[in-house]
């Protein structure tokens, strides 16, 4: 469990325990770094604050680890894609170089 990431320290577990139960967090900024007043909800899918990165991120990587663990070969995390010239995209599709998967591996099944 370790190797995931559930293993919470003091203050982790002390803030999980104000997330789960709606009191306040201990420490935390009152204004977010785009501006708006800082709430859990707020902090929670603000994009310009960074937890929204930082959760997608462990996720990310706790997959990775698991298919490690499940012998996948390859496991490559956020590789570029191949260029999209040519392609109809839906709009805000991200087509240049920035463009990335999160996870890529082999031999998932």
């Amino acid at each position: 469990l370790k190797d995931f990431g559930y293993v919470l320290n003091k203050q982790q577990f002390a803030d999980a325990l104000a997330l789960r139960y709606s009191f306040c967090l201990k420490d935390c900024p009152k204004v977010c770094a785009c501006g708006a007043a800082n709430s859990i909800n707020h902090a929670l899918i603000c994009k310009t604050g960074g937890y929204v990165s930082m959760r997608h991120n462990w996720l990310r990587n706790c997959i990775g680890k698991i298919m490690e663990t499940a012998k996948c070969k390859d496991i490559q995390l956020e590789p570029s894609l191949l260029p999209t010239n040519g392609y109809q995209l839906p709009p805000g599709t991200i087509t240049g170089d920035q463009s990335r998967l999160d996870i890529s591996a082999r031999s998932v099944w």
